[in-house]
């Protein structure tokens, strides 16, 4: 998957997730699965929105699809395979085989960040053209010609300069180019990078502790990247989440190997921890205040299938919404690199809907960064930081900017106008196809906040262009839209924090509250 682009990602995902989920049909068979059972409408930046068009394939008939599928299949679908089968083998690796590939990949992210710094230094040097002028891209799949349509899945290069120009003869004043970090921005970007490395030395020895399986591993929060707030000397818990194949047997083998990371739950066996954390909150299951490598961690672990459904679907936002902040990968796996950037693009997309037409970078940044928080009773109970939100943007816009470039520059409605400001196409149809491309359960609860404001939206797969048309039409859909963020949240956040005190025990419960509740009454105090 390295090699594809965010446009080849579109037809990559829609069978990369059925492949992986059901790996147990035979090619053929799979080939032949109605495309309705697919996922619907998750496709991050792509090959339908190419050259100014918002066409969605829940639009186009199945048979146009399917004969989309069979064109691309030698380019696209023989890697999507792969992909599956990849990461069923990954999961079989014996310990040594697993350390020697957490190496190379450790490598190879360095080797990645070491070329895109240089990249960015070299292009500040050319004239008006970006770095991604030879990216391959792929032609829109529905080429309509008449009353026949084609399917061209061959490459095409097409280049910012010519984005802008495009956008430029529709009326818009463009840039052409996404704007290089400034010099200081790349200096803050070079010292976090090296304290990256630094950190990720670290948390490697406390993967190695664990003796059972993790699929995929990442750090997040203020332990890992530092916030506008903390003192010189002040050190953060720093927060781990853990992604498995089956719970209930990784619980069982690390309750009988560190059986004091467990609270009284642990006394109850792998089969109790196990319905704890996938029944209640958002299917995290977090071990809080254990020391682990001179380090004081709160490690949480989550089913492959619970994650990648978030990320997807938007169910909960819980990791979802933390996975729109920037985090460190400290283990890999090749099918979340791709559901991890769908999620990004959710990110930005929801932005769109809450902002106006023009808007600044940081503006962008601190509405993707809050959506995790909205509906979030903490925010309103003094249980977090008010400020956190600007805190993370404000110390990390490096890498925000790193981390949502190449996504700003795949959509065909969202453009730089200048070094910080940024403009968004507002027409209501591009805006409505955006909002089908949107995570199911978003659109459900976007819809369900929109009859209650007394729109007229009928139910059922079929009124999906009517209803986004109507809803991106209402003056207030910024607000619909942040209610309805506020609706997939509140209820996770809520029974999460609940399940800490089944997880972590009281002592350690109330500990970690009022460690929140100094950061609050810190912050109103300044």
């Amino acid at each position: 998957t390295k090699n594809l682009t965010l446009e080849e990602m579109d037809l990559v995902f829609i069978d990369s997730v059925w492949a992986f989920s059901t790996p147990w049909l035979p090619s053929w068979l799979n080939s032949w699965l109605p495309l309705s059972k697919r996922t619907r409408k998750v496709l991050p930046v792509g090959s339908l929105e190419a050259g100014g068009t918002a066409q969605n394939t829940a639009d186009l008939p199945a048979t146009a699809l399917l004969h989309a599928r069979s064109t691309c299949n030698n380019r696209i679908y023989k890697a999507t395979s792969s992909v599956a089968w990849q990461v069923r083998w990954e999961s079989r690796l014996d310990g040594a085989k697993a350390v020697e590939e957490i190496r190379n990949e450790r490598g190879a992210a360095e080797t990645e960040t070491a070329a895109l710094l240089l990249a960015r230094k070299k292009s500040s040097g050319l004239e008006g053209v970006s770095g991604t002028e030879n990216r391959q891209t792929v032609r829109p799949p529905e080429q309509i010609s008449g009353d026949k349509k084609t399917v061209d899945c061959s490459p095409q290069k097409q280049t910012s300069t010519e984005k802008g120009q495009g956008l430029a003869q529709a009326g818009t004043t463009v840039s052409g180019v996404i704007p290089e970090l400034t010099d200081t921005e790349e200096l803050k970007l070079e010292e976090m990078l090296v304290a990256q490395k630094e950190i990720r030395e670290q948390l490697s020895g406390v993967l190695g502790h664990f003796g059972a399986p993790i699929r995929y591993a990442f750090a997040y929060g203020s332990g890992v990247y530092k916030q506008a707030g903390y003192g010189a000397g002040s050190k953060p818990m720093v927060d781990l989440i853990f992604a498995v194949s089956h719970p209930d047997h990784w619980h069982a083998l690390n309750i009988s190997q560190n059986r004091a990371h467990y609270s009284f739950m642990g006394t109850l066996g792998s089969n109790a921890v196990a319905f704890v954390q996938n029944r209640m909150g958002a299917g995290v299951y977090y071990n809080a205040f254990v020391e682990l490598n001179g380090m004081m961690v709160k490690y949480g672990v989550v089913s492959m299938d619970a994650l990648s459904s978030d990320l997807l679907n938007w169910d909960s936002l819980y990791l979802a919404g933390r996975m729109h902040k920037p985090t460190l990968t400290l283990r890999r796996d090749p099918l979340m690199r791709i559901t991890k950037q769908v999620n990004l693009t959710h990110a930005v997309r929801a932005a769109l809907l809450l902002l106006p037409k023009n808007f600044t970078a940081v503006e962008l940044f601190q509405t993707i960064a809050g959506l995790s928080f909205a509906g979030d009773f903490r925010m309103k109970l003094g249980g977090e930081n008010p400020n956190k939100v600007h805190n993370i943007v404000d110390a990390q816009m490096p890498l925000f900017k790193t981390r949502y470039s190449s996504i700003i520059e795949g959509l065909p409605n969202l453009e730089f106008i200048g070094s910080e400001l940024l403009q968004q196409d507002m027409n209501a149809r591009v805006r409505a196809s955006m909002l089908r491309k949107m995570p199911n359960n978003f659109y459900d609860q976007l819809v369900r906040q929109g009859r209650r404001a007394g729109a007229k939206l009928p139910p059922g797969l079929g009124a999906e262009t009517v209803n986004t048309e109507r809803l991106v039409a209402m003056a207030n859909v910024d607000a619909l839209t942040r209610k309805a963020i506020e609706a997939i949240v509140a209820r996770p956040a809520l029974t999460q924090s609940a399940k800490g005190i089944l997880s972590s025990g009281l002592t350690k419960s109330i500990a970690y509250m009022y460690a929140k509740n100094s950061k609050y009454r810190g912050a109103e105090q300044s």
